[in-house]
């Protein structure tokens, strides 16, 4: 089975660099990307997090769109409880006016940053716990025009030639049935899956109403990857992103990307090293030769064609490489 193949970019920062490498970074790879074939890039939303570079994913979707030809590119994804279901469709609507069929709009349900982040996001007003799938109902009536709650108000410009793509991401049987049930697309994030991972997916998909947003389900997996030239490397590459998702797991804000030596003197002996190593094996981690049929088991175990990478390493060329091989590979 061919693979559509897709990066999942977070921009990630490296102990002793900075957001702005890390996001000059992010538009190198997509430049990279364009020309090397993967189907889509998408950017994720983290505030006031060191480890992450970038704060606005529908910013660096528009550069980097300006910057590259047929890649589809967009937000994974935009956390909707932080803004107005009415600015999110404008900003989108503009997108996909400007690059009809390229935009893809990510919406996630997450804060997106700890509690003083989403606060500050929220004008320092207590945060609203309303449906999520509410504004999302909303996001759609404005992008395709209907009737919403303001009676005569537009989202510009109008008159779209082509509905953009939405994406709900989610890691829950919850999210896959608002996806399914919206006509939506859906994205699994494989690399935070709990004990009923294929129970999601499988959800989405014999639920999807084909009524709805689109006639057809879109279901992308992502996962979190890892190749090097022997097993042993591509492991110890990954030690930096296993202890960012450890952090993430203990409601800490991540830090910057470490160095791998840096990680094993931390976790090796410490009460924190049984579930450091789960999370490390839960990686895809191996060799070019190898990748292929890795990410062939994965996208079957999903019932799909489409698998979204993550790849966060504290040399930027280690994660280059690991892009390249599983692109040469597939």
């Amino acid at each position: 089975m061919k693979l559509k193949l897709g990066i999942l970019d977070q921009s990630p920062t490296i102990e002793g660099g900075s957001a702005l490498q890390a996001l000059n970074n992010s538009i190198d790879l997509a430049v990279l990307a364009d020309k090397a074939g993967f189907h889509r890039v998408v950017y994720s939303e983290h505030h006031g997090v060191e480890a992450y570079g970038s704060s606005s994913p529908e910013i660096l979707s528009a550069v980097v769109l300006s910057k590259t030809r047929r890649i589809k590119v967009g937000t994974g994804g935009i956390m909707m409880k932080n803004y107005s279901a009415y600015k999110i469709a404008e900003w989108t609507k503009m997108l996909e006016s400007l690059y009809p069929g390229r935009f893809i709009l990510g919406l996630g349900k997450a804060p997106g940053g700890l509690k003083d982040a989403v606060t500050a996001l929220n004008n320092h007003r207590p945060v609203i716990l309303a449906s999520q799938e509410t504004k999302l109902e909303e996001i759609i009536r404005y992008i395709k025009e209907e009737k919403g709650i303001y009676d005569g108000l537009i989202a510009q410009p109008k008159n779209l030639t082509h509905l953009p793509e939405i994406l709900w991401l989610g890691s829950g049987v919850q999210s896959a049935t608002e996806a399914a049930e919206h006509g939506v697309g859906y994205s699994y994030a494989d690399f935070m899956r709990g004990d009923h991972a294929t129970e999601s997916t499988e959800t989405y998909l014999n639920k999807f109403d084909r009524n709805q947003y689109s006639p057809d389900p879109s279901l992308q997996v992502a996962v979190a990857v890892s190749v090097a030239e022997d097993l042993s490397s591509a492991q110890y590459n990954a030690y930096g992103m296993a202890y960012q998702f450890l952090q993430a797991r203990h409601i800490q804000s991540p830090e910057a990307l470490l160095p791998p030596e840096t990680v094993e003197q931390r976790i090796l002996g410490s009460e924190d090293e049984e579930e450091f190593f789960k999370i490390l094996e839960h990686i895809i981690t191996d060799t070019p030769e190898n990748i292929s049929a890795r990410l062939q088991e994965k996208a079957e175990e999903y019932h799909t064609d489409e698998l979204i990478i993550l790849c966060n390493m504290f040399k930027e060329t280690d994660r280059i490489d690991t892009y390249k091989s599983i692109i040469l590979a597939n």
